[in-house]
């Protein structure tokens, strides 16, 4: 017996199809409802931002030269500047002579002390001595306690081997003099017969180790005025872009350790919008935002909110930076005077070495460009009226590998969903 279904497969597509339309159009009601159930809005001026990474002279010098212009891109390694340093020959050759001295007085040193005593001979006869005069006798004595001074200061370090020597000299000579100025027909009668022995001391451990110290300072200011006169260039530390620091110019003189320009990490991007305080409160941490950057639609999280420096913040650390570059300028002017003013011995020689080493070390300020140079960071549209302690920093992550290139500085729509 044959059945017939063409009633219910009409019946089936009928009511069917219908059926189907129904569940698509719950479907698209549900995923309408998912994506619209919190509010939006957007920040029309965001940008890539990036951290600043300082790119300093090395000694002072003048700028002669800006290769590229302040918010330029540029790669690690690019020339940003050209400067002349300021190191002249003459204090090269000052601290040149400086090593020298501090060398030599270190050999001399390791040599041990020489000290020369007087060892009387035996007394003759009380009736056959002749007085000595006694001119004479406190001469010798005055030239003998000198030497032994002097043998004591050089002990210790605190004078030249060459003035040691004059002061051995000068007792000889004292000897010499007493011993002529005696009369001929007296000398078998004259005071009893003085010999001198010289002895060698092994050097001391501790006059050694200052010597090698004082000569290691030497050297290392030796060096860092060479290469500061051999710098020509400043360099791009990383790539990015480029935030010449305030009153940096062509002919602009900059001390030793003082920033230039600061470069915008290109490795260390995200992308930054203010929003006001009400609307930060509905943004939380982790939270997934959609931006767009110069037509290229893409998807980060939010990493950070956080309040902006306030001005006056911002002003005292300007200040302290401005001082500690002041700092660092008068302890470089004092190292040249010193190594210009090299002494002939070794004290000399301490004073001006450790002088230049001191300005060499001054590492000097961490300045940061002016307010007015550095990249900006964005707002929403609306909230553009608004002061900066009115506003909240969001920090935006960017996705890696990207088909595009990002530089700090280019401009981004974000779009938040409102939490709350």
């Amino acid at each position: 017996m044959e059945v017939d279904i063409t009633k219910k497969v009409q019946y089936l597509m009928k009511y069917g199809l219908v059926g189907l339309i129904l569940i698509a159009v719950l479907c698209a009601g549900g995923i309408y409802y998912y994506q619209h159930q919190h509010k939006y809005f957007n920040v029309y001026d965001a940008q890539v931002t990036s951290s600043l990474v300082a790119a300093k002279v090395h000694g002072n010098a003048v700028i002669t030269e800006k290769v590229v212009e302040d918010g330029e891109h540029v790669e690690a390694g690019d020339v940003i500047a050209h400067v002349k340093s300021t190191v002249t020959d003459e204090q090269i050759a000052n601290l040149e002579q400086t090593v020298a001295l501090s060398q030599r007085n270190l050999d001399e040193i390791k040599k041990g002390q020489t000290v020369t005593v007087a060892v009387p001979s035996p007394a003759p006869a009380p009736a056959a001595s002749a007085p000595r005069s006694s001119g004479s006798s406190q001469s010798v004595a005055s030239a003998e306690s000198r030497m032994n001074r002097m043998n004591e200061l050089f002990e210790m370090g605190a004078i030249s081997a060459v003035q040691r020597d004059a002061a051995v000299s000068a007792y000889h000579a004292a000897v010499a003099a007493a011993s002529s100025s005696a009369p001929a027909a007296s000398a078998p009668s004259s005071s009893p017969a003085v010999r001198y022995q010289t002895t060698t001391q092994p050097p001391d451990p501790k006059a050694v180790q200052n010597a090698e110290l004082q000569l290691k300072q030497a050297q290392a200011a030796l060096d860092n005025a060479k290469q500061d006169a051999a710098e020509t260039d400043i360099v791009a530390p990383v790539a990015g872009t480029v935030y010449y620091a305030q009153g940096i110019d062509e002919g602009s003189t900059v001390k030793a350790g003082e920033t230039v320009a600061s470069v915008g990490n290109a490795d260390d991007i995200w992308i930054e919008a203010k929003v006001s305080p009400d609307k930060a409160a509905k943004i939380r941490l982790g939270q997934f935002v959609s931006y767009e950057i110069e037509g290229h639609q893409l998807q980060g999280s939010v990493q950070d909110i956080q309040q902006p420096v306030k001005k006056d913040d911002q002003a005292s650390a300007d200040s302290a930076d401005a001082a500690a570059s002041a700092g660092n300028a008068n302890a470089a002017d004092t190292a040249g005077a010193n190594g210009a003013g090299a002494g002939q011995n070794g004290q000399d020689a301490q004073s001006a070495q450790a002088g230049t080493a001191d300005a060499a070390d001054g590492d000097a300020a961490n300045g940061q460009p002016a307010a007015g140079n550095q990249p900006k960071t964005t707002a929403e549209a609306t909230d553009a009226d608004d002061a900066d302690e009115d506003v909240m920093i969001i920090r935006i992550s960017i996705p890696s590998g990207l088909n595009f290139s990002l530089k700090p500085g280019m401009k981004a729509v974000v779009k938040f969903a409102m939490n709350g």
